[in-house]
């Protein structure tokens, strides 16, 4: 007997919303045609792939960032004179403070990793589909919360297409190498020459990984791991055939967009700088915006007399350390979040490959210093991004003043309707035994709140052009023969004789996207909704500059 599930297609449960979408669906086909089309992949398990995982954790070895046993973590010794020394007693606290904290995070990623592995071994055997949803944004989700092509690295990893292609063409087995060089991460921002060669001399070493992966860990060392891992065992099959131009690949190869939030406000602003940054002019070798901002940051930090500059020059300012601010400036970053960022980075760093820092146990102080020198420096090269940033903002607080949601219309012809209400808390008495508790629940009210509105717009309109492009690009792929799809958001797999086919039909939805001026489009809704009061507060659109989007068509590196 099967069980049938019901769900709705997007996941809102607003009724009024379903039913406008209801209504409005005749005008949304590409975005149907995309989710059905996801949905049509077949998909099965890398058996390699779960083996390899499941005696990593049975054996308790933490290869690949996989989450460590807490229950294998042990609190530090206590020293001898901890009853009469209070410094002995304050800092063996300390360290078991950390190892507590240590153990919390590990507890829930541990557990998601055993339910994985669960659910793999169940499916180990059979083909099964992954069934979407869209968010009110429009993007794609499977709805499988554990095991997804969108998961983690090793949940990833365990995922093939049931149904391959022949490798064919030497440009197939060339896309295949290029995805294993960005997996690993050694030469993922050198030209394409490079990262062939790259892999042309290390192959021996990677087919070796295959046959012995629990002897010879080099995949380890990988950015994604257990991805990379997965390629290295379809190389090793590959080989095995001695290269025969008939082997069937199945694995999904992940082409994913050159910061894809800054590429979009630089196509609606045609800012030639961002386009350049963000790749979305041709060069022969990959533009970095987070190494740029980086160089920007040690040029600062030289001329700096404080002390703390030497010593980050000393630890190491690189694109690593300035890889998240940068690619969360489009969804609206704060100087906050750009500090903890920061830290972040240093204590995993430390954790995960032993890079020592010298700033003591202050590294609140340290990172606190560094915060508005990155910031500055990601404004001094992100300019076109920030005044983009700064109008959306202030056009949603002049709609969220008239105690409206913002609402407006993707490419696709998908309305998305962002309600931030201002909460109200309520105490409740309840009686649990002989014991009163009192709880506070938080509900929403009738007013929008401004603040929230203005924080929220940029993420929420970015990730709505995100999915219209992915969803048009998927449709278009799929009438070029593209027939199976990995896809996150802004990343698109498919097998490597496939990626030329996928690569044109995303560059082809990108242009096709900014054909139109999306920024004026929304503009012009959001005047709609405003009284002639606001309306005459409007804000000018920033002005655009000369890009010439047609060269998105020729740009290796937009999407590699």
């Amino acid at each position: 007997m099967r069980l049938k599930m019901h769900y709705n297609l997007v996941k809102a449960s607003n009724r009024r919303y379903l039913e406008e979408l209801k209504n409005r669906g005749h005008e949304m086909k590409d975005l149907y045609d995309s989710i059905n089309i996801m949905q049509e992949t077949e998909w099965v398990i890398n058996k390699p792939v779960l083996d390899v995982i499941e005696t990593l954790i049975k054996k308790d070895v933490t290869l690949g960032k996989l989450p460590v046993n807490p229950q294998s973590m042990e609190l530090p010794v206590k020293p001898i004179d901890i009853a009469t020394n209070k410094e002995s007693l304050v800092r063996w606290k300390r360290e078991a403070s950390n190892i507590y904290k240590e153990q919390a995070k590990s507890k829930s990623k541990y557990i998601q990793v055993r339910q994985i592995l669960e659910e793999a071994n169940l499916l180990k055997d059979r083909s099964f589909f992954f069934p979407h949803q869209i968010d009110f944004r429009s993007r794609g989700y499977p709805k499988p919360a554990m095991l997804s092509p969108q998961g983690a690295d090793y949940s990833r990893a365990l995922l093939k297409f049931k149904y391959g292609k022949q490798m064919k063409e030497n440009s197939s087995f060339d896309s295949f190498a290029i995805a294993g060089a960005g997996l690993f991460g050694e030469v993922d921002k050198e030209d394409i020459q490079t990262r062939l060669d790259w892999v042309k001399d290390n192959m021996q070493r990677f087919i070796n990984c295959a046959k012995n992966p629990l002897e010879d860990t080099y995949w380890s060392q990988a950015d994604k791991s257990f991805c990379f891992l997965a390629w290295c065992f379809e190389l090793k099959d590959f080989a095995e055939t001695d290269f025969d131009a008939s082997f069937i690949t199945t694995l999904p190869i992940q082409s994913d967009c050159s910061n894809s939030g800054l590429q979009h406000y630089s196509a609606m602003m045609r800012d030639e700088i961002g386009g350049k940054a963000t790749n979305l002019i041709p060069s022969n070798k990959p533009e970095d915006v987070y190494r740029t901002v980086s160089e920007k940051v040690i040029e600062k930090l030289e001329v700096n007399p404080d002390p703390l500059a030497k010593k980050w020059l000393d630890y190491g300012v690189d694109r690593k350390l300035c890889k998240k601010p940068v690619m969360c400036l489009p969804y609206s970053l704060t100087q906050y979040s750009c500090r903890q960022y920061l830290q972040d980075h240093v204590e995993k760093e430390l954790k995960e490959r032993g890079v020592q820092h010298n700033f003591g146990n202050d590294l609140f102080k340290a990172t606190n210093f560094l915060q508005p020198i990155v910031w500055s420096s990601i404004n001094d090269v992100i300019v076109g991004a920030k005044e983009i940033m700064d109008f959306l903002k202030k056009v949603s607080r002049l709609v969220a003043s008239e105690n409206l949601p913002v609402t407006w219309t993707t490419p696709l012809g998908f309305p998305v309707q962002m309600m931030c209400y201002k909460k109200e808390s309520k105490r409740v008495k309840t009686k649990m035994g002989d014991s009163i508790i009192k709880l506070s629940i938080q509900s929403d009210t009738d007013v929008i709140d401004k603040r929230k509105t203005a924080q929220s717009i940029c993420p929420n309109f970015i990730h709505s052009l995100d999915a219209s492009v992915l969803h048009l690009a998927v449709v278009k792929a799929k009438q070029k023969g593209v027939t199976n799809f990995s896809l996150i958001h802004d990343s698109f797999g498919c097998v490597a004789p496939d990626v030329d086919m996928l690569s044109e039909a995303i560059r082809e939805a990108f242009c096709e996207i900014y054909e139109n001026d999306v920024l004026a489009n929304w503009a012009m809704e959001m005047r709609q909704m405003l009284s002639y009061k606001n309306m005459k507060k409007f804000p000018n659109i920033p002005q655009r500059g000369n890009l010439d989007l047609a060269l998105v068509k020729q740009s290796v590196f937009f999407c590699v």
